[in-house]
């Protein structure tokens, strides 16, 4: 228990408190320990930091339960004694939290009245951001409620010093965080800033007028648009094609293989049956089959599909159902939380894609980033050549469907399908490329439109 707190690193929320012990010889850390405690009940927990990062100094490693988590006893009893504790339960006052600014719809800007304090010519505090929702942190590994952050202000030069920044969770855990090391001021201080500034520099009388914040319901995590490069998006632009007449909500596909039968057979042979039992969509859709849901159309933006359920949640962005632009995948399990991204980095196309005469040759490069072993990630740029073969009624493809629909064929190598030839159909009115056959790896399937809203 040996060593002075970090002040930059002292969160309290009631009677909890967060803070970390750091022992430093010049900029290499030697030792950092993170205490959670409470100042008045018997809840202490610890980690310190190894050569694999911080790991729990717990009575039950790796279990779940909070009595497990805790410290072990005898060294638990020490650190609730310990003079260290004490005196950051002491100094630290309880949090007042008033509101600087509360738009409905953004994040909320909180000011600790109580956490204020002068020394030296400058002013420390704390200062809480509150979305409207959960988010995700920055290193995408879990969701934050508040971002709480300290600071410097000087009053006499406006200027104003991130000294840490923290996150917490619903229940007012830290759950991460960083420290500023070379702590300098702010060189352009935006609106929020500057709002923050002004306010942690006004009277006594000024800050006891501010609203007290007494909480804010926010909505469960929503995942987030991939953000496509501009170049990909003016890319898009330029071919000018006309905006769709109608939007399709739902679009059910099923893949007919004629192999599908042996490759079952070859997973139930090899004791992986598991693997049909646990996608049962594979079982009515086939391997490639899909039940996507799209977002209605809205200028400026690419078609949207998205997924969401109580632990999954993903988007996929593409140009019509043509190519994929970017997607991510997100997923909150027993194992923590995984965020899996996908994007091209650039596009371009070359021929009349805006009518897309029958005969017409078109094509387009996507370029991807692609990592190989033990070597750094390189631009990969993959070109699809591509023909007009027909034009037909819509409603040859679905009873339903209106308008007309331009068949054509792509050959290139897909980023996770490899060498493929696939033909769709371009339903004009819609505004959607939707697949009708795939030929890759020497085996072909057919795709059938069963259900359209």
């Amino acid at each position: 228990m040996l060593g002075q707190p970090n002040p930059n690193t002292i969160v309290r929320d009631g009677d909890h408190v967060s803070y970390y012990v750091i022992a430093t010889e010049g900029r290499r850390i030697l030792h950092l320990a993170n205490f959670n405690a409470d100042c008045h009940l018997p809840d202490a927990q610890m980690a310190h930091l190894t050569n694999k990062g911080m790991l729990q100094f717990a009575a039950v490693r790796n279990s779940r339960t909070a009595e497990d988590k805790q410290m072990p006893a005898e060294q638990k009893k020490l650190f609730l004694q310990s003079p260290q504790f004490k005196q950051v339960c002491a100094q630290t006052p309880v949090a007042q939290w008033r509101v600087i600014s509360a738009p409905e719809l953004q994040e909320w800007q909180l000011i600790d009245r109580a956490s204020l304090n002068q020394k030296d010519g400058q002013i420390y505090f704390w200062s809480a951001r509150v979305p409207a929702g959960e988010t995700l942190l920055p290193r995408e590994n879990g969701l934050y409620a508040q971002e709480r952050r300290r600071w410097s202000a000087d009053c006499a030069k406006q200027q104003l010093t991130s000294l840490s920044t923290f996150y917490v969770d619903k229940q007012n855990r830290v759950i991460a965080g960083a420290i500023s090391v070379d702590a300098i001021a702010e060189k352009n201080l935006n609106a929020d800033h500057r709002q923050l500034l002004t306010t942690a520099c006004a009277t006594p009388q000024v800050l006891a007028a501010l609203k007290p914040f007494s909480g804010r319901e926010q909505t469960p995590f929503v995942l987030p648009d991939p953000v496509l490069p501009s170049s990909v998006t003016k890319s898009i632009e330029a071919l000018k094609l006309p905006v769709p007449e109608h939007n399709i909500q739902r679009l059910r596909v099923i893949f007919k293989d004629p192999n599908e039968a042996d490759r079952r057979k070859q997973l139930q042979e090899a004791g992986m049956s598991y693997l049909l039992s646990n996608n049962p969509e594979r079982l009515t859709l086939g391997r490639l089959g899909r039940d996507s849901r799209y977002l209605g159309y809205e200028p400026g933006k690419q078609l949207t599909e998205r997924y969401n359920s109580n632990y999954h949640q993903s988007v996929n962005i593409t140009f019509r159902g043509l190519i994929d632009l970017a997607d991510i995948d997100y997923r909150n399990d027993s194992d923590g939380i995984t965020v899996r991204k996908n994007a091209i980095t650039d596009l371009r196309f070359t021929g009349d894609w805006t009518n897309m005469p029958v005969g017409a040759l078109l094509s387009y490069t996507e370029q991807r980033s692609s990592t190989r072993y033990q070597k750094a990630a390189e631009l990969e740029d993959t070109r699809f050549d591509c023909a007009v073969e027909a034009q037909e009624p819509a409603s040859a493809f679905f009873p339903s469907l209106t308008g007309t629909a331009k068949v054509i064929t792509c050959t290139g190598r897909h980023y996770r399908h490899g060498e493929s030839t696939a033909m769709y159909a371009y339903l004009q009115a819609y505004g959607m490329f939707v697949p009708i056959d795939l030929t890759q790896n020497r085996s072909y399937g057919e795709f059938k439109i069963e259900a359209v809203e």
